[in-house]
């Protein structure tokens, strides 16, 4: 033990010492001493590699488990990705099997982290493209905060979408379509998206605003994952492509 690991171990045992008597109202101060931390203090390196190494075998295990087999490299970018796709792909068909209806697919691009690189897909793979534990809702909103949801969306240059179709033009969307319909300012739209927007972040604020949430019970990152499971036991490599719904001109 070091010397200031010493001084360190000396001090809370006094410290514990008094509270524990109980004989005092009050705490008292017996000495204080202000102890240094250095960047070229030394540290048991080796017996920290050694506790941890049983819990990373176990999680390296779980993250190479091998669920699939992707045809081609997806990366994610705006306004449309051949990932953003893929999620959305996965989204929707995790919708349909619990009959769960929905007008259009949305979530956000800075939800994905990483790139999905052709060749074998590991669970380690799908947690670094998706690490964080969104739950998948369906959010109910008005058609006028739809609106202006999808000129927010324009303004950014796009999110991950489906459904939604329009040309964005000076940051402005244009000829805006919800399954190839305008939309109707007295309708009610069923949003697929993630529990993290419903809170009206990445400055979607009309999401919000929904006058109903459903949530289907399970993150994202699942979704994908048992996705590309299913693909993989119809023998299918994972694949996307683009849809060319959101255009950007100059």
């Amino acid at each position: 033990m070091t010397i200031y690991m010493k001084k360190i171990f000396l001090l809370l045992t006094t410290i514990a010492v008094i509270y524990g008597c109980g004989q005092k109202k009050e705490p008292q101060v017996i000495d204080t001493e202000l102890i240094p931390v250095i960047h070229t203090a030394k540290a048991d390196t080796n017996a920290i590699s050694r506790w941890i190494a049983p819990y990373k075998a176990t999680l390296d295990t779980v993250m190479g488990v091998p669920i699939g087999y992707a045809a081609m490299t997806m990366k994610a970018s705006l306004p449309e990705s051949l990932l953003g796709n893929l999620i959305t792909n996965a989204m929707g068909e995790y919708a349909r099997q619990k009959r769960q209806s929905y007008d259009c697919i949305i979530t956000n691009i800075g939800g994905i982290r990483d790139s999905l690189r052709q060749g074998e897909i590991t669970i380690g793979d799908i947690y670094n493209i998706s690490p964080f534990d969104n739950n998948v809702v369906i959010l109910t909103i008005s058609g006028k905060k739809m609106e202006e949801l999808c000129q927010i969306i324009a303004s950014q240059g796009g999110q991950v979408t489906s459904g939604i179709a329009m040309t964005i033009e000076k940051g402005e969307g244009k000829d805006v379509k919800l399954n190839r319909l305008p939309i109707d300012t007295t309708y009610n739209y069923r949003i697929l998206t993630n529990d993290y927007l419903s809170f009206g972040n990445d400055h979607l604020y009309p999401m919000a605003e929904y006058t109903e949430i459903s949530t289907l019970g399970i993150t994202l990152r699942d979704v994908l994952i048992n996705y590309i499971r299913n693909k993989t036991r119809n023998k299918e490599y994972i694949s996307a492509k683009l849809n060319n719904e959101i255009n950007i001109v100059n």
